[in-house]
């Protein structure tokens, strides 16, 4: 029976229709279905340039984890598998990160966006980096142009400004002097530099993830630099171990961040001023007075008269010799750099050169600098990246013929550095020698170095989340010392022939090697940012140091100045040299977990084995331990609808210190032909042995916040810490029969903690206008716990010296290690002239006495910083750096040796005239003058003063033309800048600035072109 012809004609059609509907739906879904999942191709392509990106990781991501992943190719593509509910991540150095969803059945096109602010999301340990929101260490990241927009020249005062927590060691004695490589400290000093060491409490420099030197920052060309981490406290630090306790110092210098070649060019001229603004000396009449006050032509025969009338007479004539002017000049300073970048065939290169000349306002003097940088990265194969980086630098150096700076400001200003012929006499009055004498003969003064570094960094892949680094690195440099004193010298005056003359030739050289190697595991446990990260390292350490000197004498001319003219080897320093070599080796772990993007827990492990040790104390343990909360996260501060970032961390940790000579261990000897006998060559102690020296450990302790809000229009981060110093190196007493006076031990304490702080804030922000207005500070303050009784005899030794213009260092319990200590004054007794001292138990008395010198004031100041302003209209900008310092206390050496102690045969103060005791009565500040003045000084405290000080550091203008000005030019960046630098100072103190070399200020342009 047909049974579908008992149903109508129109009914039949609608169910087939239906039926063919429904097969279709059920195939389409079929269809979706199997296009959840299965493989996707695609190309990666840059946006500036629109060309293929090699190397870029692709991840694929599914429920915040990642499954797979893979890199693009030589043409920037891509392939892989992406299973169903899954997603693609796209990341590389440099660009913004992306995740899109997948693609299937045709090609997917995925641009890069270059990332200008991914430096703010990430900190550089040179290890590896870690992302910001899971950062529990205090660090500060300055990016390159932050850099050039305070200073084009001056990288360390660049960094400064920009950081309080930076600061640069005062140095008045060398001014400006270009060859003086300036000292650093992190927050405080960890050690007591007991006998003056220079660096002893600077921070560790890394470059590109190797150990360098502070001189290799100090010459580093700024345009090269990509980023600065300053890294603080022990989380940040403590993975560096034995050399961490004064903090770390992270450079990172440009890399390639586009396909298409490029070159730049970038010069930057100088011109500096001497700075004598400071000087304020007798003319020749009030020199000629003061001699006269002083009793210099008293005689009861009248035979000083006539030298006096002589005197006068030329001073009548309108002779009033400028000597500070004489040897200082308006200097011309420039640098160039070079550089030729690209990215092709899996290759990524970088070539600069640069040149650098900088010459002082001294005379004569001068640095310069030649260099050449090399970078290479290919990329074997998706897993595989290798990096080769390679510089060569000469440096040459000359200091100036004309001597120190202070025998001009001691002159007279009657004495003409000529005879009546026109020539150069030898001495002035009082058989003081002529500079310009000196300068004038062929004495020079020059070192020369060449360095060369090679680096090579290997990095496999193994997953997106799973990679291991390697490094390996080489460095060397040789350099020369010449120092030649012409036998015409007033030195060699009264020396026989063979004695006339000295040439001393130094040669030193270094060699240091390293390795690391660095695994890096991250976890992802879920899309809320949960998240564990997993370090673990090892490095081994090699460096040695050689030293020789070898000093000729007998010198015939002063034409012959070179070491082939010696007739004889000196006798008062025979050749001598020494060597240095230490090793070390490190294994380290480091662990970092967040919990929702919210609760961060950090930590940190290192094992650290050093030859500079005892037998017994080889190792030592390093550690830290880092908490953090984003704030900013949680519901109810995201409520408040006005805070962007709001993160607490706190940590605590132990570092360490080796900053001292590598044989401090062990006995060492000095071998003398000043010692020979029948058996052979004699030998003294130079150094005792002590097996049990350990490691001298600073434990830190620092909690901070930072924050953002209302859009990122303020931003505010705060920083307190707290390190004591164990086990300090310092020395101890042996006894005589030992050959040596001392032995470094562990037996020093010390403590320190302050505060950190700095405050941004963008007041104005419209399309075309913008001003920012931050300020940063520092508050420190160092105490000394506990010290050896050597050092207490040393203390005492140095309280008895009274010879120098300015009181010793001395270090005592319980007080600052940058006191100053002298005798409480009471003043001018009007009835005596004499000067009233107090004594320790507070009674008066007209004897000085060194036993009762106390600490009357510390040379740290209370609190030291910057506050910046910055205003830009559209494309030109001009930065304000104004630096502070207040609450420190400085010891006037000027009021006291160049206006109340003088020595009336030199030029002085010409406050010297005034306020001066010179009959009963008479309620001065200032002591009667003298004609033995200036040989011997009582330290008191009338001459502690309050240090305060605000200067105008650096003023930057600087203009980026229009994009569509210079496109057609071939152009891809052009700008141009002119900045000054130390334009005007206030001081609550009148003291000279710069006594051994003076100051300057400078005015600095530059232009930066890229092709």
């Amino acid at each position: 029976m047909n049974l579908v012809n008992h149903y109508p004609s129109g009914l039949t059609r609608m169910i087939g229709t239906l039926a063919v509907w429904l097969v279709c739906v059920l195939f389409a879904a079929g269809s979706a279905s199997a296009q959840n999942s299965g493989t996707v191709n695609g190309v990666v392509l840059d946006e500036a340039e629109h060309l293929p990106m090699p190397g870029v990781t692709v991840a694929v991501m599914k429920g915040g984890k990642i499954v797979t992943g893979t890199s693009t190719n030589l043409d920037g593509e891509f392939s892989l598998s992406v299973p169903s509910g899954a997603k693609l991540r796209f990341s590389y150095i440099g660009y913004a990160s992306q995740e899109v969803a997948p693609v299937f059945g045709k090609s997917m096109e995925v641009v890069m966006k270059e990332e200008s602010e991914m430096m703010e999301e990430v900190v550089v340990n040179g290890y590896f980096t870690r992302k910001r929101n899971t950062y529990t260490g205090a660090a500060k990241s300055i990016s390159g142009d932050e850099l050039l927009s305070v200073s084009p020249t001056n990288i360390l005062q660049a960094i400064s400004t920009l950081d309080a927590g930076l600061n640069i060691t005062q140095n008045n004695s060398m001014g400006s002097n270009p060859n003086n490589i300036p000292d650093l400290v992190i927050r405080s000093t960890t050690s007591l530099a007991t006998n003056n060491e220079v660096g002893l409490n600077s921070p560790l420099i890394v470059i590109d993830g190797v150990e360098s030197t502070l001189q290799a920052l100090y010459d580093m060309n700024i345009q090269d630099i990509e980023r600065v981490d300053i890294l603080k406290d022990a989380s940040a630090t403590a993975l560096y171990g034995e050399n961490a306790a004064n903090g770390v110092i992270i450079i990172e210098r440009k890399r390639v961040t586009q396909a298409p070649v490029r070159v730049r060019y970038t010069f930057t001229p100088q011109m500096s001023f001497a700075d004598l603004s400071s000087y304020d000396l007798c003319n020749a009449g009030q020199k000629l007075e003061l001699e006269r006050i002083a009793g210099l032509y008293d005689a009861t025969d009248g035979s000083l008269d006539q030298s006096y009338f002589d005197k006068l007479a030329i001073i009548s004539g309108g002779r009033d010799i400028d000597w500070i002017s004489k040897p200082v000049r308006n200097s011309f300073s420039h640098t160039h750099s070079l550089s030729v970048s690209g990215r092709g065939s899996s290759l990524d290169y970088n070539i600069t050169a640069d040149y650098q000349s900088i010459n002082g306002v001294m005379k004569d003097d001068g640095r310069n600098r030649y260099g050449m940088n090399l970078y290479l990265s290919y990329r074997v194969q998706d897993k595989l990246i290798v990096t080769l980086r390679a510089d060569h630098t000469s440096l040459q150096t000359n200091n100036s013929k004309y001597g120190s700076f202070s025998d001009y400001i001691s002159a007279n200003p009657y004495d003409s550095p000529y005879d009546e012929r026109g020539n150069l006499l030898k001495q002035l009055s009082y058989s003081k020698r002529n500079p310009l004498y000196e300068a004038s003969l062929s004495s020079f003064s020059k070192t020369q170095t060449r360095t060369q570094n090679v680096s090579l960094d290997v990095r496999y892949n193994f997953k997106p989340n799973l990679y291991v680094t390697a490094q390996g690195t080489y460095s060397t440099s040789r350099g020369t010392s010449d120092v030649f004193v012409s036998p015409e010298s007033n030195s060699f005056a009264s020396a026989p022939l063979e004695q006339k003359g000295s040439y001393q030739l130094g040669n030193l050289g270094t060699d240091n090697w390293s390795g690391k190697i660095v695994g890096n595991w991250i976890h992802n446990f879920d899309k809320q940012g949960t998240m564990f990260t997993l370090n673990l390292g090892w490095e081994v350490k090699r460096n040695k140091t050689t030293s020789s000197y070898l000093t000729g004498s007998g010198f015939l001319s002063d034409d012959m100045d070179d070491l082939s003219y010696a007739t004889t080897y000196s006798t008062s320093q025979l050749p001598y040299g020494g060597e240095d070599l230490s090793t070390s080796i490190g294994g380290f772990a480091a662990a970092n977990f967040i919990w929702k993007n919210r609760y961060v827990v950090d930590g940190s492990y290192r094992l650290s084995g050093s030859s500079k040790f005892g037998a017994d104390k080889r190792t030592a343990p390093f550690w830290s331990a880092g908490l953090g909360y984003n704030l900013h996260n949680e519901s109810f501060i995201r409520d408040l609808g006005f805070v962007d970032l709001l993160r607490l961390r706190g940590s605590y940790g132990y570092t360490g210190s080796v900053k001292f000579d590598s044989y401090q261990a062990i006995s060492t000897y000095f071998y003398s032909v000043n010692y020979l006998h029948y058996a052979g060559v004699g030998a003294i102690p130079m150094g005792m042995a002590n097996p049990d020296l350990t490691w001298q450990t600073t434990k830190k302790f620092n909690v901070g916040l930072n924050s953002s809000l209302f859009g990122d229009r303020v931003n505010i981060n705060f920083d307190y810490y707290r390190e004591t110093t164990d086990d300090m190196l310092i020395d101890v007493s042996l006894p005589p029969s030992s050959g040596a006076n001392s032995v470094k031990n562990n037996f020093g304490k010390q403590r320190s903690n302050g505060i950190e702080f700095s405050l941004w804030g963008k007041i104005i922000q419209t399309r075309d206008w913008s001003w920012n207005l931050s300020v940063n500070g520092l508050h420190s303050k160092t105490t000394i716990l506990n010290i050896s009784d050597a050092l207490k005899r040393k203390n005492e030794n140095n309280s008895q010296v009274n010879d120098e213009v300015a009181p010793r260092l001395q270090f005592r319990e319980g007080e600052s290690p940058t006191a100053i200590y002298a005798v409480r004054s009471a003043g001018i007794d009007p009835a005596s002239g004499k000067e009233i001292f107090i004594k320790k138990d507070g009674s008066y008395t007209y004897e000085y006495d060194t036993a009762d010198q106390v600490a009357c004031g510390d040379t740290n100041p209370t609190l030291q910083g910057t506050f910046s302003s910055l205003v830009t209209w559209k494309n030109l900008s001009m930065n304000l750096n104004f630096s502070y310092r207040f609450g420190g206390d400085m010891y006037n050496s000027t009021r006291m040796a160049k206006v109340e102690n003088v020595d009336p045969r030199q030029n002085v103060d010409i406050r010297a005239f005034t306020e001066r005791w010179k009959k009963p009565g008479d309620r001065v500040p200032y002591l009667a003058i003298s004609q033995n003045g200036g040989s011997t000084f009582n330290y008191t405290d009338r001459f502690i003063e309050k240090d305060n000080e605000l200067w105008l550091s650096s003023i930057t203008l600087q203009y980026n033309v229009p994009q569509n000005w210079i496109t057609p030019l071939g152009l891809q960046r052009l700008y141009v800048s002119a900045g000054a630098e130390d334009l005007f100072r206030l001081t609550s103190a009148k003291y000279e600035r710069g006594t051994n070399y003076p100051f300057s200020r400078s005015v600095n342009l530059s232009l930066s072109v890229t092709f």
